[in-house]
């Protein structure tokens, strides 16, 4: 069974995952928005992080990307997660983490991810890649 015989039936949001498929499977787009929610492709297995080799190209990429989605800050600095008081703060400073935190787990290599283990904070993550390479 094809993908688009999984999707028959299941309405417009069959349609949408179907075109957004073809989309990703032409390479016609690495990026797609829903709901204001950005769903990125576009650190492909050639920009995975291997080691020294290319460390300095996925550092500048990564960046960017972190960058783009408007979470940089969390591996350029501590930022301490707000209090139980501020519950939207903590919601959204969850949020920030765990995307960043997928973005760059993402785009490691396995080999390298044991290095990571353990690491707390985006900034330790990061210093620690830095300190790597």
């Amino acid at each position: 069974m094809n993908l688009q015989e999984n999707l028959h039936g299941i309405g417009v949001e069959g349609i949408i995952l179907e075109a957004i498929f073809k989309l990703l499977s032409f390479g016609i787009t690495s990026e797609i928005r829903i709901c204001n929610t950005f769903f990125r492709y576009d650190l492909r297995l050639e920009y995975d992080l291997e080691g020294s080799s290319n460390y300095i190209a996925w550092k500048d990429r990564m960046e960017v990307v972190l960058e783009d989605n408007g979470i940089k800050e969390f591996i350029d600095q501590y930022i301490r997660k707000p209090t139980t008081s501020n519950a939207q703060n903590l919601v959204e400073w969850k949020k920030c983490v765990a995307k960043a935190r997928w973005i760059i787990l993402e785009g490691v290599r396995d080999h390298i991810l044991l290095s990571l283990h353990g690491k707390e904070t985006l900034y330790a993550v990061w210093k620690a890649l830095m300190d790597l390479f």
